[in-house]
């Protein structure tokens, strides 16, 4: 039967049984061994995280390769739009030379015919005696030289305007030739970049198995690990279990004992208490006299307490109204700070393609055909890429209608509208854009200006986590909707983000400096935090997230884009 002792609070429970030599030694033999297993299972999955790792900087590398295609067909897409428009301007010219040349030619006749209506009146050699016949003779003649060099000046206008004609249909048989080289190599890229979804999507499924499998292994060698620790824990609590029994009965007997010395205190205790009340008694009629002089000076004091009470009120609502009208200022001021960021942000989204069709947003505007004389303004998208931003025809190049935005230059007219930030608060603002979208969820190809998009549809991969159908950001796609709130524009393909701004070493990164993963940046991409973290937008599946930065695998550079 059990008992329970009241003394202290202790109970007491069934002695168990205590092990044998040869158990404890068998115990500690198991532990021994489960702790190799577990130093084993430790390394296998220290491995399998290294190797999926590595493989979602594979994935992610595909998933960029399809970004950077789609880049370009959009730059080649505008390229061909730039191209139709210089045709139509060529055009317009043309028509415009010919209209002067038909002007110059009527003019021509119309000289050539008063001239012979002239010479057809005038009169014979014997005609020109008399004085009055003389001065009309020289009048005529007069007439005649003006006429004469006048039509001398219109055959000389007539010949300048032919000459600019046939320069003209030059420029335009070369600008013709260029349009329909652009569209070939738009419809080239339209292909390239539909294949590389094609190929991205075969790969990507593989390399999702790989990572399905690898997550499938860590997982078992996690549960293996579990299942050792719980083990050794076992057997070392059977070991433990009777030493506990012995310490808790030790801790019963000195508790009874302290229950005794407890008792005899208290009561010792109880004779000094009274020995104290009656002293007590003697001392309170002093006590009482004390009391009322104190109390004087307690109303005497605090009453100088309420008068500097007030004054303190005072001089505290002064000082409130004074605050208050200094964070009016900075709640205007903060306001027309976030109108500006919104702004600039508009003026980079308006200057963006869609980036994940492959449409022609210019399928509708042709120009080129031949009755087509009507010269058309479409905007067309800035170009993203620094080598196609640097290239262009002499057809085309110097027209007026037809120049063509990059990321630089649409940066140089955005960032004017948040001037007045410093470069501090450019990087705050950065990061709090960036922030602002946690937990919204991975889309590849998503991400603009304006904030999340749709991802690109492979039919594969993206589709099985619903990226296409999901309205998310990828990594690019993060950077480029996080820094175009102070006016940067960028492209969204990690490898044209890293040739922009300053390249530095990455143990010099500081808050708001990029990161990027792959030898040449082709694999990913995130915002540097600071103490160690970055934000980023992962892989499907995932959610924009801040994770500690990842040295393995990351490019030789940081880029820094302020300061």
């Amino acid at each position: 039967m059990l008992t329970t002792s009241l003394v202290s609070g202790v109970t007491a429970v069934a002695q168990p049984t205590n092990p044998s030599d040869s158990e404890i030694a068998a115990a500690q033999d198991a532990v021994t061994t489960a702790q190799n297993v577990v130093g084993s299972l430790a390394a296998s999955l220290s491995s399998s995280d290294s190797e999926i790792a590595n493989l979602e900087m594979e994935m992610g590398g595909l998933r960029e390769a399809v970004n950077k295609a789609l880049v370009d067909l959009h730059d080649a897409q505008a390229k061909a739009e730039q191209a139709r428009q210089g045709v139509s301007s060529a055009r317009a010219n043309l028509d415009a030379t010919q209209s002067e040349i038909e002007a110059a030619q009527a003019k021509l006749d119309d000289i050539s015919r008063s001239a012979y209506r002239q010479g057809a009146t005038a009169p014979g050699v014997g005609g020109v005696s008399g004085n009055a016949n003389s001065e009309d003779s020289l009048d005529r003649q007069t007439y005649l030289r003006t006429t004469a060099e006048k039509q001398r000046q219109a055959i000389d206008d007539l010949d300048r305007l032919r000459t600019e004609q046939a320069n003209e249909e030059s420029r335009l048989r070369e600008a013709r030739n260029y349009a329909e080289q652009q569209e070939q190599d738009a419809t080239q890229a339209q292909q390239d970049a539909q294949q590389a979804i094609d190929d991205t999507n075969s790969q990507l499924e593989d390399k999702q198995r790989q990572h399905d499998e690898l997550v499938a292994s860590r997982d078992q060698a996690q549960s293996n690990l579990d299942a050792a620790k719980a083990n050794a824990t076992n057997l070392n609590n059977q070991r433990d279990e009777f030493q506990a029994y012995q310490e808790a009965q030790a801790a019963k007997e000195k508790a009874e004992q302290e229950a005794a010395a407890a008792e005899a205190a208290r009561q010792a205790a109880e004779a000094e208490a009274q020995k104290k009340a009656q002293e007590q008694a003697a001392a309170q009629a002093a006590a009482d006299a004390a009391a009322q002089a104190e109390e004087n000076q307690r109303l005497a004091a605090q009453k100088d307490a309420e008068e500097k009470a007030a004054a303190a009120a005072e001089a505290k609502a002064d000082a409130e109204a004074q605050a208050n009208n200094a964070s009016q200022a900075q709640a205007a001021k903060d306001a027309a700070a976030t109108a500006a960021g919104v702004a600039a942000a508009a003026l980079v989204a308006a200057s963006q393609a869609d980036h994940a069709s492959t449409a022609d947003p210019y399928a509708g505007s042709d120009t080129t055909g031949a009755n087509s004389t009507t010269s058309t303004s479409n905007p067309i998208a800035a170009v993203q890429s620094d080598e196609v931003a640097n290239s262009g025809n002499s057809a085309v190049a110097d027209l007026d209608t037809v120049k063509l935005e990059s990321t630089d230059s649409v940066t140089q007219k955005a960032s004017a509208l948040v001037s007045d930030a410093s470069a501090d608060q450019k990087i705050e603002a950065v990061i709090a854009r960036a922030k602002s979208q946690l937990g919204v969820p991975y889309a590849w190809g998503g991400g603009n200006a304006n904030g999340p998009t749709k991802g690109i549809r492979d039919g594969g991969v993206a589709d099985s986590y619903g990226d296409y159908n999901k309205i998310g950001f990828d990594c690019s796609g993060l950077v480029l909707y996080a820094f175009a709130g102070v006016g940067i524009s960028l492209p969204h393909y990690t490898g044209y983000q890293y040739q922009r701004g300053t390249k530095i070493s990455p143990s010099e990164m500081k808050r708001g400096d990029l990161i990027f993963y792959g030898p040449n940046a082709e694999n990913h991409v995130a915002i540097y935090l600071g103490d160690g973290t970055m934000i980023e937008a992962p892989n499907s599946g995932s959610t924009v997230k801040i994770s500690p930065v990842r040295w393995s695998g990351m490019s030789p550079y940081a880029v820094r884009l302020i300061g």
